[in-house]
């Protein structure tokens, strides 16, 4: 529903922009030619349309309206400044080659509708058609410079030059703009959603968590006196250890903890948690390679939440390749305070849209996922000072790397 509104701002604002930007241009190109007419028709100067082909001209944009309107309604809005721009400077380019071919001294041309498509391409805010436009514009004029063996051309080229050097400078500002816009909206909607997780998580997770660890040492006493349900007590209790797992996590997300900050060898944690995830996916045709420099330092962290990001991250590598394949773990020093670590499995990938939705709170592509396991290492890494970051391709792999301070 989101996506589906976000597309239908979007194309307002794009009718919005072609309206302003066809009526600019018609306004523009009616006047200028009726005060060419009218003023210098003293100075004894032919004005634009009192010939045979300035007519035609008038014909081809008044036309373009019927196509226009067409394109407008069937939705392919985005076509038709394209149209405009080819066609405009088309017509410019055939008009002043026949006028001017034999007698060059008298060339000059250009109007102001020439100005508005050039001046007013950031509109749209698309780099694309804002070269499409300054190109097609610098373009006509030295193809009719060559045509009529004339210099005379420079001049309405600088014009275009400059002109184009401000309507870049007002489109990087659009995006820039608009970027800084949707990045501060995204940033309060997160911290929003993540407020009102956080404080439903505290809540949740304290009033279950009392009770779930009766109801566990409860289940232990049962188990002692009932030997021959072993193996469903068994069961219940890493059930119970399932939740209350997730309620760590909640806990996690919803009331910052204390980092108890002490340096550490990252390479022992590693396989530490290696040699968990082995025995608990044991049967999983899966090999493990783990590269780390000699010379990679001793990081300041807390070993226990670093163990835990570990472990998130490396189960995951493990669940996306359940018919075996290879799982990487490489870790290198980037400067002087930085480091870097990189798990890389060659499983079956995450396609491009479910990427986006990674690090949302209980988004789950997992049949028995709760949604936190990303989130919570995201949320560790920058209690760090680090960063988190994630490629994958579909059906080809998934890369993810931490870089980490070395001291905090």
């Amino acid at each position: 529903m989101v996506i589906n509104n976000t597309s239908a701002l979007l194309q307002h604002e794009e009718k919005r922009a072609l309206k302003i930007y066809l009526t600019s241009f018609y306004i523009t190109l009616v006047l200028f030619d009726v005060v060419y007419f009218v003023i210098y028709k003293k100075l004894k100067v032919t004005p634009g349309f009192s010939n045979k082909l300035s007519l035609i001209n008038y014909l081809f944009y008044f036309g373009l309206l019927i196509l226009s309107f067409y394109l407008f309604k069937i939705g392919k809005q985005t076509l038709i400044k394209y149209i405009y721009v080819l066609t405009y400077f088309s017509l410019a380019l055939i008009y002043d080659c026949i006028v001017f071919i034999d007698n060059p001294a008298k060339y000059a041309s250009g109007n102001a509708a020439e100005l508005i498509l050039v001046l007013f391409s950031p509109l749209f805010i698309n780099k694309r058609f804002f070269w499409v436009t300054s190109l097609a514009a610098i373009l006509r004029y030295i193809i009719v410079g060559g045509v009529i063996h004339s210099s005379v051309v420079l001049i309405p080229i600088s014009l275009v030059l400059v002109l184009s050097i401000v309507a870049y400078i007002l489109l990087a500002r659009f995006n820039s703009y608009t970027k800084a816009l949707t990045e501060t909206h995204e940033e309060l909607r997160d911290k929003e959603k993540l407020a009102f997780v956080g404080q439903m998580a505290t809540t949740i997770g304290h009033e279950i968590r009392n009770p779930l660890a009766s109801l566990k040492g409860f289940t232990q006493l049962q188990r002692e006196k009932h030997k021959e349900d072993d193996l469903q007590y068994s069961i219940m209790e890493q059930e119970i250890d399932r939740i209350d797992s997730i309620l760590t996590d909640l806990l996690v997300i919803g009331k910052p903890r204390q980092i108890n900050v002490a340096p550490c060898n990252l390479k022992e944690h590693l396989r530490y948690v290696i040699s968990i995830i082995e025995q608990s996916e044991q049967g999983k045709n899966i090999e493990v390679t783990l590269k780390l420099d000699e010379s990679f330092p001793l990081v300041e962290c807390d070993e226990k939440q670093m163990k835990q990001v570990f472990l998130n991250l490396i189960k995951n590598g493990f669940e996306s390749m359940p018919e075996g394949g290879a799982l990487t773990i490489e870790g290198s020093q980037v400067d002087d305070n930085q480091v870097s670590i990189k798990i890389c499995d060659d499983g079956c990938g995450i396609p491009r849209d479910v990427q986006e939705k990674l690090f949302q709170p209980f988004y789950t592509t997992k049949d028995y996922g709760t949604g936190l396991g990303l989130m919570v290492s995201k949320k560790i890494i920058e209690d760090h000072h680090g960063k988190i970051a994630i490629e994958s391709k579909e059906g080809k792999g998934t890369k993810v790397e931490i870089l980490l301070p070395i001291t905090q």
